[in-house]
């Protein structure tokens, strides 16, 4: 059974769903403007692994930053949530901005990875970065006409790859809304992270897997001309790999980790 709690940090309390297991902890960090509940389908076909999945702080149920944080301050909250709860060495996994936090983790904090696995890493350019910048808003604050919800409705829908999916589209539609203000602070975060430099240097074994769709496929190649000592993998699910394909993702990382 997956349970909630709260783990303790310099900045506020980080909230995180678990499931105990006999097996090596898994940690999953996740996209904005998602939440910890990206995770559960996974988690549950984990059983045999002590899962936890962390709300980044200013998502899901965790504290709101009081400012703008880069992503090594994202980074050392989610390492003192770990270490609140006594985690001390992990599996990490994270997906898109949680895949740049978790490489951040892996770079800082060397001695408590295991293994690295990513959905969606952002491994881009500077000029590359700029670019996505330009087109990816983080605009949908409320506003006195409501119109901000078919705004939300409609990024979750056609931008996430919820549209279909009704239950999912509902969630990721609340989730997101929840995080107005911090989207924005993420992905400042991102744009700001030199994620191709720790790409090039951690030493844990890496997983790197991405859809076809997922907005970050234009550079899924990248990971094993730059690591080949990398397992890279396609998966389906366009940017909600872990909802729509959980049991092949399962799978890969089961193998991936089996193999260490």
């Amino acid at each position: 059974m997956i349970k909630k709690a709260y783990a303790d940090t310099s900045g506020g309390q980080c909230h995180y769903r678990y499931q105990s297991g006999p097996s090596d902890p898994v940690v999953f960090l996740h996209q904005t403007p998602s939440s910890s509940q990206m995770f559960e389908a996974i988690m549950q076909r984990l059983h045999e692994h002590s899962t936890y999945a962390i709300d980044t702080p200013g998502f899901g149920q965790s504290f709101n930053p009081k400012h703008v944080p880069t992503m090594a301050e994202y980074s050392a909250w989610l390492v003192e949530a770990m270490h609140s709860i006594s985690i001390n060495r992990v599996h990490l996994f994270g997906h898109h901005t949680g895949s740049s936090m978790a490489i951040q983790i892996a770079n800082d904090h060397p001695d408590l990875i295991t293994s690295l696995t990513m959905i969606g890493p952002f491994i881009a350019t500077s000029e590359e970065k700029e670019e996505m910048r330009k087109t990816i808003s983080s605009d949908w604050g409320p506003v006195e006409d409501g119109s901000h919800l078919m705004k939300v409705w409609n990024l979750v829908g056609n931008g996430l790859g919820a549209k279909g999916n009704i239950e999912l589209h509902h969630r990721e539609v609340l989730d997101a809304l929840r995080a107005h203000e911090s989207g924005h602070q993420a992905h400042e975060a991102v744009w700001e992270h030199d994620f191709m430099k720790f790409f090039k240097s951690v030493e844990c074994p890496m997983l790197v897997m991405c859809a076809p769709d997922d907005v970050l496929y234009p550079f899924f190649h990248r990971a094993n001309e730059l690591r080949p000592d990398s397992v890279s993998i396609e998966i389906k699910g366009k940017n909600l790999e872990p909802d729509l394909d959980p049991d092949a993702i399962t799978e890969h990382f089961k193998s991936f980790i089996g193999n260490l």
